[in-house]
């Protein structure tokens, strides 16, 4: 083979591998990517005025790719922490570092931790010594199909007796679709929970969204709280969670509350009927409560009695109902005009300064209770001056025809 045809040869050659180079897929590289790198996350701890990482609770969440080196740089407000990373799913401890966890060391100042992300998953964060509230998500990324979940809000405060809600958005990740399950789990226990979708179906590069409702019982103690809510594939994607922080309040502000004992009354007509009344102090209220009564439809006749009472610190106090459904008058001369049958409500108010609460009473008004004997059908005071009058006007003409004879 002479040297040209040689060169000639190599030249096609050369020419055919850069022409199949150009043609092969991007979607389909000869060499695999490097992802592994080095991510420096920096991590403030404080606890003077809230248990905060970097100034939120729960505290940013961490995303790194599986295979990368986690360097965390660490600073303490001048009081105790220890963070740790919670790859056994276990949560806090202090009693030690697990194995599958990573530790720093304690610290009050500054320090670091630095180790491989190899496992893939959701995982949280804590400070072992205030996990309640110094919490975040620890996420590690496949380079495969998986899907993500988030809480927003992810804190919130709840008076006891409220509810909140925070929305639950389940996202996918390199073009993950299917179908996720939520859960959701309190820590301690306390707040109840409920979505409003679940499973929630996630399609690909989109994203699905639950309402999670957290109600509180007016008898769940004041305090912290952490809600873990968990979305499960049944899959390689496996499952991921996010935290909601949760402050049960109680009511700041003094205040009263009004019951009536009982609820509902039947009273026939031309008779009467009470009811209890008992006024309660909530938060340390103290001071005097005015009451006043209205009744819809009109007819019944409501008073109360004492028609003020002075509440104590804590204390209850009472007054009592009375509805009367005696016939009534309009005039001096008129004819009583009897309350009707039926149904009505009684509107009983509490007030206080710029404090009001109302409770209904149910009122039925049945027949007469009794017929009395003895009572007249018109005003007596009429008939008499009417008979007194007829006597006067007999014996003025008596008189008159004496007088002619």
């Amino acid at each position: 083979m002479s040297s040209k045809t040689l060169i000639a040869s190599l030249s096609c050659a050369i020419l055919f591998l850069g022409l199949a180079l150009y043609l092969v897929p991007s979607t389909l590289p000869l060499v695999a990517p490097v992802r592994a790198a080095t991510r420096t996350i920096s991590l403030a701890a404080s606890y003077a005025t809230y248990p905060y990482w970097n100034g939120s609770s729960p505290g940013p969440t961490i995303t790194v790719t599986e295979g990368d080196t986690v360097d965390i740089m660490l600073s303490s407000d001048g009081s105790q922490h220890q963070l740790l990373v919670d790859f056994d799913a276990d949560g806090a401890s202090t009693s030690g570092c697990a194995t599958a966890d990573k530790c720093s060391s304690l610290f009050m100042s500054s320090t670091s931790i630095s180790f491989t992300a190899n496992t893939v998953g959701t995982f949280h964060y804590y400070c072992t010594l205030h996990p309640t509230f110094m919490v975040g998500q620890f996420v590690v990324q496949s380079a495969g199909t998986d899907f993500g979940i988030t809480s927003n809000p992810s804190a919130v405060s709840i008076l006891q007796g409220s509810n909140a809600n925070s929305t639950i958005t389940v996202s996918s990740i390199n073009n993950f679709a299917g179908t996720i399950t939520l859960s959701a789990s309190s820590s301690p226990p306390g707040p109840m929970t409920t979505f409003s979708t679940n499973p929630v179906v996630v399609s690909s590069g989109s994203t699905a969204t639950s309402k999670l409702t957290i109600s509180i019982l007016q008898s769940t103690s004041p305090g912290p709280y952490s809600i873990t809510v968990t979305g499960t594939n049944g899959s390689a994607s496996g499952t991921h969670s996010t935290i909601i922080s949760v402050s049960v309040v109680s009511p700041s502000s003094p205040d009263f509350t009004i019951n009536s004992s009982p609820t509902s009354l039947t009273v026939a007509q031309d008779s009467s009927g009470t009811v209890s009344m008992t006024l309660t102090s909530v938060n340390s209220f103290s001071g005097t409560v005015t009451l006043s009564a209205a009744v819809s439809p009109s007819g019944p006749q409501p008073s109360l009695n004492p028609s003020s009472v002075t509440l104590t610190s804590g204390g209850s106090a009472s007054s009592t109902l009375t509805v009367s459904t005696a016939a009534s008058t309009s005039g001096y001369y008129s004819t009583p005009v009897a309350v009707s049958n039926g149904n009505y409500t009684v509107s009983v108010t509490a007030s206080s300064g710029t404090l009001s609460h109302s409770t209904p009473v149910s009122l039925t008004i049945g027949s007469t209770s009794s017929n009395p004997t003895g009572t007249p059908s018109l005003p007596l005071l009429p008939i008499a001056g009417g008979v007194i009058a007829v006597i006067a006007v007999i014996g003025t003409a008596l008189f008159l025809r004496s007088r002619k004879h």
